[in-house]
């Protein structure tokens, strides 16, 4: 039991305690015996308030290592490899709250976290800027942060965070449970997104010259050489046009609170139009990957050290965010209505689901997916459900938003719990 937790359950035992109804008389009755036994009430009260003095600390302070660079000890960030494990329960739902106020999960997935966004203008740029919220456990619900970025760790025990202002120069690892964070990673070149490895014990650390969240139209021109060469029916190729300031990435081990050596990563070597892109992780977590946001093109991935490398072995082009099944037989299929899911082996449609997206495998036979209210008026309409395979069983898990489009609307966040 941690601390926090331990903090919960003595203010719950605390609400359940019964006072006598004749208290009052049973102190007349005792008063004059009390005044024979002051001095020896005094000292055990001091005794009583020295034991809790001690005692409190203990039971409520969280455990909390040094930051990086206080000259204190070593910083030991006590993660421990992700396990899947079967949940207490399998579905949670809130139907009643939008922005939801309960933890929402389905099988190994839950709702880890959630954002609203809305516009500024910083010197003249438009950027987005999120307000994140995360699960807290203990209590069921969701918590505003003051975070500018977050990522939950798979197993929901850890999150990596990072402050308002992106891009910024030092990373947090953020306690779920005592809501503290327990270490901070310096690094010299400024981040802008973290990932998780899949065995939640380092962190993929994706760095910027400035905001990935500009808005399209506040991004500066930039532009990556010609690919092909010039040709005597092609005297000049034309440069392609991309709007990026990332410019390579770091990995953090997470229990010594360290980060690695920098890389760059040229941000022509993939095609992509997104501002922020956001490097992730492999599979297997032994290569570094990187989205193509163009239909039909395959991912780019590179070694650790930001060198290209080959695809790794059973590397499957995915066409939604939920992929391929746990037990590897199942291939989601691309957004729209209605989605399907593929054998893999085969590529034989398996079933099809009345929703707009397959956002993530709740187990080998069924998905968390974005489903649209009613009759489907409004794609934009939306909110989160569970459905088999098959299409069948559809469970709602959230409200539907009104326009999941509009600024202030909360974007939820799934992770393997």
């Amino acid at each position: 039991m941690t601390p926090r937790m331990l903090k919960q359950t003595l203010e719950e035992w605390s609400r359940e305690v019964h006072v006598p109804a004749d208290l009052a008389d049973r102190a007349l009755r005792r008063r004059s015996r009390l005044r024979l036994t002051r001095f020896a009430g005094a000292v055990s009260c001091a005794a009583v308030v020295a034991a809790v003095a001690l005692l409190v600390p203990l039971v409520v302070a969280p455990r909390f290592a040094p930051p990086v660079g206080t000259g204190g000890a070593p910083v030991v960030v006590p993660v421990q490899p992700y396990r899947q494990t079967t949940p207490a329960q399998d579905v949670l739902a809130d139907t009643e709250n939008s922005p939801p106020k309960t933890m929402i999960a389905a099988g190994r997935v839950a709702v880890s976290a959630y954002y609203t966004w809305r516009s500024r203008t910083v010197a003249g740029r438009k950027v987005l800027d999120r307000t994140w919220y995360l699960l807290d456990q203990v209590t069921g619900s969701y918590e505003k942060t003051e975070w500018g970025w977050a990522e939950v760790a798979p197993g929901l025990r850890w999150a990596a965070v990072l402050e308002k202002d992106l891009p910024v120069r030092r990373i947090g690892v953020f306690d779920m449970e005592t809501r503290q964070v327990r270490a901070w990673v310096s690094v010299d070149h400024p981040v802008g997104g973290v990932a998780w490895s899949p065995d939640g014990t380092r962190l993929l650390a994706t760095t910027y010259d400035e905001s990935p969240d500009l808005d399209m139209t506040s991004v500066g021109e930039r532009r990556c050489p010609a690919r092909v060469a010039a040709t005597p029916g092609n005297l000049r190729q034309p440069p392609q046009m991309i709007s990026t300031s990332r410019t390579g990435f770091y990995v953090v081990d997470v229990a010594t609170a360290t980060a690695g050596g920098f890389h760059a990563v040229d941000p022509c070597l993939t095609e992509n139009s997104n501002v922020r892109r956001d490097f992730r992780w492999s599979d297997d977590g032994t290569l570094v990957r990187e989205a193509s946001n163009i239909w039909k093109r395959p991912d780019a991935f590179y070694d650790l050290g930001g060198r290209p490398h080959d695809a790794p072995d059973g590397y499957v082009l995915t066409e939604s965010q939920a992929g391929v099944s746990p037990d590897g037989t199942l291939l989601a299929g691309r957004d729209g209505m209605p989605t399907k899911v593929t054998e893999l082996s085969t590529g034989t449609v398996v079933g099809r689901q009345q929703v707009l997206q397959l956002r993530a495998w709740a187990d080998d036979r069924r998905l968390v997916a974005l489903g649209c209210a009613g009759t489907c008026g409004s794609e934009f309409h939306n909110g989160l459900v569970l459905v088999g395979v098959d299409g069948k069983d559809m469970v709602q898990l959230s409200v539907y938003r009104k326009n999941s489009l509009k600024p202030e609307a909360w974007q939820p966040v799934l992770t393997l719990r």
